[in-house]
């Protein structure tokens, strides 16, 4: 793991997201066919409600509608932009990219547009990416993460029919001040982890057949959740660890932490680990669900709009995910 400092600033110049108007309870879920009590599931993973994707909805429309958000919210234009990053595992379809449908929809120009990959850690991994096609000349990048999680989800699987939930979330960055905006950043993979939280069939390695359907190889499996969760917080707090030691900022002095919303224990734990009063921790989790790469720019649209986010005071992002991938970065607003 290296740490990035970027020598320019990089502005954080405006967020936006986009969550479907479906809101689907616990008792809602019970009667789809989990097999969990809705006492169990509040105990768990500690989700009330979560946001469902219309039938109608694609990966790409909620994308369109978290971008143009951002675009809003920083007052620009789409000729404005010079690049697009879209993290997502749930794209509309294996070949081509979502980007290259956002990119259209968008009205952009003829720049870059390409899908990342990184599964709960992407937006970080998106961050990445921007910053440095920032730091090589580019003036405007949109990244955008998006997920519709619960096309892949089995409805009766104990370990993630009642998590997930679908939503999008996006930011543009652009130069600015040296010393502010982001000021840190790390990415990082372990792939020991390649099949801990995964979808074994529809690629390369298993193509998708008459089989693999009726095998229900197509959803997403979870076999150990109690070492996932461990790892993800082990990874959170190394990155968050090394970004905060890079960018001189010490936890006590963090007035938001922004972490992955993989389910309420998760983010508990780590504010307590960390020592961060919970009052400063960002938690969506509760009525949105997991969002996988999502869930950091929508809990990151959350804080910047709401009553914690000051000007000059250090926002840390951090996320960890299937693969294993992690990342984290500092923003000084």
């Amino acid at each position: 793991m290296r740490v990035l400092r970027p020598e320019r600033g990089i502005a954080l110049l405006g967020t936006g997201v986009y969550l479907p108007e479906r809101v689907v309870n616990n008792a809602e879920l019970r009667a789809e066919g989990c097999p969990l009590e809705e006492a169990e599931i509040e105990a768990l993973c500690g989700v009330l409600t979560r946001r469902r994707a219309a039938p109608h909805e694609a990966t790409s429309d909620l994308a369109l509608a978290a971008g143009r958000a951002a675009l809003q919210d920083a007052g620009a234009d789409p000729a404005d932009v010079d690049r697009l990053v879209l993290a997502t595992v749930s794209g509309d379809h294996p070949s081509p990219a979502t980007a290259c449908l956002v990119q259209h929809a968008l009205g952009l120009r003829r720049v870059p547009a390409y899908d990342l990959a990184a599964t709960c850690s992407g937006f970080l991994f998106g961050l990445d990416a921007a910053a440095r096609a920032l730091l090589t000349g580019e003036e405007r990048v949109l990244v955008i993460a998006a997920e519709i999680r619960s096309r892949f989800v089995d409805p009766t699987d104990r370990a993630t029919s009642a998590l997930f939930g679908d939503g999008a979330g996006a930011a543009l960055l652009g130069t600015g001040p040296t010393g502010r905006g982001l000021v840190a950043l790390a990415t990082a993979t372990d792939g020991i982890g390649a099949r801990s939280v995964w979808v074994p069939a529809g690629g390369s390695r298993e193509p998708a057949s008459q089989a693999t359907v009726a095998a229900g190889r197509h959803r997403l499996q979870m076999d150990d959740g109690p070492q996932v969760y461990f790892e993800a917080l082990e990874a959170m707090l190394a990155m968050a660890e090394a970004v905060l030691d890079a960018a001189g900022v010490r936890w006590s002095e963090v007035r938001r932490v922004v972490p992955h919303q993989a389910n309420t224990r998760l983010v508990r734990r780590l504010a307590k680990l960390a020592g961060v009063p919970l009052d400063r921790v960002q938690l969506d989790v509760p009525h949105t669900g997991n969002l996988s790469s999502a869930s950091v720019p929508v809990a990151l649209h959350h804080a910047r709009t709401g009553p914690g986010w000051f000007a000059g005071e250090p926002v840390l992002l951090v996320a960890a995910g299937a693969g294993h991938t992690a990342g984290a970065a500092v923003i000084i607003p």
